[in-house]
């Protein structure tokens, strides 16, 4: 069953943060500007770099870290359950907080170089902001990569993008996105609608944004949109107004980088249902959650998301009325 399209507005968001608790108006994962940030030690030890082969198609998954979020933020989550679902995954149980990984993709073509998503600022935490470890690690220079694809433009997905003197770090790239997540990034209405709490993290979407708007190439969520041969961007609405998936197809083979369709793989496995409460369209979200686990389970087909752990390439399993996500063994041919 196809996902109905988000009912996006400024209303689902006040809606969201006046229903957080008090302990999620900043939560540590989601600063705008904690406290503490990430050092130079820290980033360096969070950066891995994993790399296969998509029939002729290289994909390599960078790392930037990872971080806690308050287990309120997953909305439906009840703790026997969840207990029961953390044991199935193999995690530690804790009722207060989840850890969250954050990663990144790359995605090397015979004449394209495209980055998908770019981590988190270090300074939403001190165990975040790898990514541009992860990228020197991998050997790529900032300046070869051509496109960057941004599943969606929240903070922990653009934080490498910019320097904080507003200069593009990736000087000859080319951002590719959903037109629909570029005017919902920018609406000032939304902004003004939203808690003062929240309103950092748009901003900082916005600057990190800025260096990329000229020449940038927008895409409808009508449809999907081959951005380079093999390569196809696929709508995937709920988590945010234009939030985007990425088929990679070679050879035969296939990958689905789904961006945040899963933020807890400990839980969104055994229990689709439970969402985030930073979704925009939460029964979008789900829904769009629940065929795509279908698919995949059905298909046998290789996945990837920014919030699986790293190095974040697995597979879906039917189990009972919801699903188990299986690691990914190591492509020896990369």
């Amino acid at each position: 069953m196809n996902a109905p399209a988000p009912s996006l507005s400024r209303r689902n968001l006040l809606a969201v943060a006046a229903g957080a608790p008090a302990s999620l108006a900043l939560p540590a994962i989601l600063r705008s500007r904690p406290a503490q940030a990430a050092t130079d030690t820290n980033t360096s030890r969070q950066a891995a770099v994993l790399r296969r082969q998509i029939g002729s198609i290289e994909v390599l998954a960078l790392a930037d870290g990872f971080g806690p979020i308050p287990a309120e933020v997953l909305v439906g989550m009840e703790a026997a359950p969840a207990r029961a679902a953390a044991a199935l995954a193999h995690k530690p149980f804790d009722p207060e907080s989840i850890t969250i990984c954050i990663n990144a993709y790359l995605v090397r073509t015979a004449d394209r170089l495209i980055a998908v998503d770019a981590g988190a600022p270090g300074s939403m935490a001190p165990t975040l902001g790898a990514w541009g470890d992860s990228l020197a690690r991998a050997g790529i220079a900032a300046e070869d990569i051509d496109s960057l694809f941004l599943t969606h433009m929240h903070s922990d997905h653009v934080g490498g993008i910019a320097g904080p003197d507003g200069l593009p770090l990736l000087a000859n790239a080319q951002l590719v996105a959903a037109e629909a997540e570029w005017s919902f990034t920018h609406d000032d209405a939304v902004l003004a609608s939203i808690p003062d709490a929240f309103k950092g993290m748009f901003m900082f979407s916005r600057g990190q944004l800025a260096p990329y708007a000229d020449g940038r190439r927008m895409l409808p969520m009508e449809r999907e949109t081959e951005i380079a041969p093999g390569v196809t961007a696929v709508p995937l609405p709920g988590h945010t107004p234009g939030h985007m998936g990425l088929r990679v197809e070679s050879d035969g083979e296939a990958l689905l980088i789904w961006g945040d369709v899963v933020h807890a793989p400990a839980y969104q496995f055994s229990h689709p249902d439970w969402s985030v409460m930073f979704d925009a369209d939460m029964q979008s979200a789900i829904e769009t959650r629940r065929r795509l686990l279908d698919m995949a389970s059905a298909d046998d087909l290789l996945v990837a998301g920014m919030h699986l752990d790293f190095p974040a390439f697995g597979y879906v399993e039917r189990r009972g009325e919801g699903y188990r996500y299986l690691a990914a063994p190591p492509d020896l041919r990369a």
